[in-house]
């Protein structure tokens, strides 16, 4: 027989937090705004994990008529890191509201 939620099993949201930018220190500064803002919600959080970083590359002609071999290379590499936040707090949602992120940085929260 299944048990019944009642309000004293209630369970908190757990949380996936992924965070990617083109510039790893722009990426590395928010990582620490993020863990310092769980922490101080009183969250626990596993990771910060570094997820392998993805390369793309753009092949452009030089010249756009006769000098087909002559070809411009250039890559863009992509870092990303994942934390996961097993128990949230009190005031986890609350301060990450108020998380102030720059404009270089994606944010993806998911909630379990």
């Amino acid at each position: 027989m299944p048990k019944k939620a009642s309000a004293g099993n209630k369970k908190q949201p757990k949380l996936r937090i992924k965070l990617k930018s083109y510039d790893i220190k722009m990426l590395e500064a928010s990582l620490g705004k993020v863990v310092n803002l769980l922490t101080k919600s009183g969250a626990d959080i596993v990771g910060p994990v570094p997820l392998p970083r993805k390369r793309k590359m753009y092949t452009v002609l030089k010249s756009n008529f006769v000098y087909k071999d002559a070809r411009e290379q250039f890559e863009r590499w992509t870092y990303t890191r994942l934390i996961d936040v097993a128990e949230t707090g009190p005031k986890t949602m609350e301060y990450m509201q108020n998380l102030v992120i720059p404009v270089g940085v994606s944010v993806d929260v998911k909630v379990f």
